[in-house]
């Protein structure tokens, strides 16, 4: 009896598995999905978000889309990207670490409990692999940093087609030292075989050269796309071409507060902002703009230039592939979401590398920006990109996890503007599965277990002028023993940093910059905020110390030997 019950439960396996796995008719009108993802773009660093960085093809995107203002990623960049192509926490999805920190700090390939990895785990199926089955054409073009090893790159992850590289980022121009640190190559692949790079090479203007190739050989095919461009602008080190270099000489001169306060003005007036939120922008943790002597807001200045340089440049680029989405009848049907991958990069790298900087590199003031120079911005320019939030990249501050995002599907979506539904990038997945009609894999994926999709499809609240209200659904964070939950406005925050103060507890709704710390004034709130994050903790097997402080992954302090992967 026990056998034909097992017999008949994988036939009713099988026969979903090939369900879900039906091809599309290429007649149908199956939607054609394109994801724009930038790297370590800051929450106000759209024109449409309050900026005053040129980005009109972005900003154009919400003429008939929606302005997520409430939209979350993880605190950097491959815990994100994880996290979007599985619909799973970082953890669930092996990025509880990235790779470079899990190396750094466990040096040897010391073993670390399941989901601190550092790629992708085995156990997660990946949207790219789901929309292929059903007949997609799958593409990347841009950043991985999901796994080197060849089972873990992106032609065996469902991408049909993908032009990478491999690490977190790249130099910007094709150059001897083309890393973002001394011993750390950037890779750069075509479906798993080493990729040429052209003399004229530009990341954002080759990215974008191989997704309209892939998508006009997808239209060829009669198939619908789904395209994940995966662009390393503005990701240090900060470059541009000399035309957009030029657009912004002098446009900083007046400094990080006069800028940050024109931001802050504008927000309001775009309805981003709530008009309550004091007029004066929070820059609390770099000196005054006056304290700074002529040459330290020259050069400061000038940072700022080539990062709002490099930003314009990606929102030429994403317009000349929404162009050629018009030009070949695509646009309608296509299904556009852009996003940033995490809050603005605050470390200054050039800095902490100085000696290999000056070593291999030209940064001199008139080759700042430009080809053979490294050069990142001050924290006081990535506080100035965060605003209204407190905090950046790597750090669970709203600064560095709350970010811009905008939905964009004229014949489908709702009325046009601000939109404040929580929505978190672990959503993405589930709300395109339905959108393409696709179901969800369960528990099994092709004969394997795979963790369950955790993420909630926001199509119908996106479809329609109200949906149902996801506030209430805890949303956790866990970066390098760092720790954030948020339900409803109430955000629970632990930092490393401030460990001194303990557990803290914010109301956004009054509070975004996270400035008014609630605890002791209410502690049945803040009890109530624990078992919450307990709870989201355990789901995803995060080690916490007695207090509910997270704890450092460690399984096994013994190194094993092996390769990173």
């Amino acid at each position: 009896m026990k056998n034909q019950i097992q017999q008949l439960f994988f036939s009713a396996a099988a026969v979903a598995c090939l369900l879900v796995s039906m091809p599309i008719n290429a007649a149908s009108s199956a939607p054609n999905i394109l994801l724009l993802v930038a790297d370590d773009l800051g929450y106000s660093d759209l024109g449409v978000f309050g900026s005053e960085i040129s980005t009109p093809n972005i900003d154009a995107l919400v003429e008939k889309g929606r302005v997520m203002t409430d939209f979350y990623s993880a605190p950097s960049c491959s815990p994100t990207r994880a996290m979007l192509l599985t619909g799973n926490d970082q953890h669930m999805s092996g990025l509880g670490l990235m790779a470079e920190v899990r190396k750094r700090r466990f040096p040897g390939n010391v073993p670390v409990m399941p989901g601190y990895e550092g790629v992708l785990r085995d156990q997660v199926v990946t949207l790219a692999e789901l929309l292929n089955d059903v007949g997609y054409k799958t593409i990347l073009s841009g950043k991985w940093h999901l796994g080197k090893t060849d089972n873990l790159q992106p032609q065996n992850q469902g991408f049909e087609q993908s032009w990478t590289v491999l690490e977190g980022g790249s130099a910007n121009f094709k150059q001897d030292e083309m890393g973002l640190f001394p011993n750390y190559p950037a890779t750069f692949l075509h479906n798993g075989e080493p990729l040429e790079l052209p003399a004229d090479f530009n990341a954002t203007e080759f990215y974008t050269d191989r997704l309209i190739n892939s998508i006009d050989a997808a239209r060829a095919e009669g198939r619908p796309f789904f395209a994940l461009a995966a662009y390393t602008a503005p990701h240090w080190p900060l470059q541009a071409p000399d035309r957009f270099l030029k657009m912004y000489r002098g446009k900083y001169d007046g400094g990080y507060q006069a800028v940050a306060d024109r931001r802050i003005r504008r927000m309001k007036d775009l309805g981003v902002l709530n008009q309550r939120y004091p007029e004066r922008a929070i820059l609390d943790e770099s000196p005054p703009w006056e304290a700074l002597s002529r040459e330290e807001q020259m050069l400061s200045a000038r940072q700022m230039e080539v990062y709002a340089a490099m930003v314009t440049h990606l929102d030429q680029e994403i317009g000349r592939l929404v162009e050629h989405l018009k030009q070949a009848g695509q646009y309608q049907n296509t299904f556009i979401m852009f996003m940033s991958d995490n809050g603005p990069e605050s470390k200054d790298y050039d800095l902490r590398v100085g000696d290999w900087i000056s070593e291999n590199f030209d940064n001199s003031p008139e080759n700042l920006g430009r080809k053979n120079s490294f050069v990142t911005y001050p924290k006081a320019w990535a506080q100035v990109s965060a605003q209204p939030f407190r905090g950046y990249k790597q750090t669970i501050q709203e600064g560095g996890i709350r970010v811009p995002a905008i939905i964009h599907y004229p014949e489908k979506l709702a009325p046009a503007g601000p939109d404040g539904g929580v929505m978190s990038v672990r959503d993405i997945m589930p709300t395109l599965l339905e959108l393409a009609s696709v179901k969800p894999p369960g528990i099994e994926y092709k004969g394997q277990f795979v963790h369950p999709i955790q993420g909630h499809s926001r199509w119908s609240s996106l479809k329609e002028t109200s949906g149902p209200d996801r506030a209430e659904v805890p949303l956790g964070w866990e970066v390098d023993g760092n720790a954030a939950l948020r339900k409803g406005t109430l955000k629970l925050v632990y930092t490393v940093n401030e460990a001194n103060r303990g557990w803290q507890l914010y109301d956004l709704a009054h509070d975004p910059s996270e400035r008014d710390d609630l605890a002791e004034k209410h502690p049945h709130e803040l009890s109530q905020m624990l078992v919450a994050w307990q709870h989201y903790a355990q789901v995803n097997n995060i080690a916490l110390n007695d207090d509910l402080t997270p704890a450092l992954p460690v399984v096994d302090p013994v190194a094993i030997s092996g390769t990173e992967k």
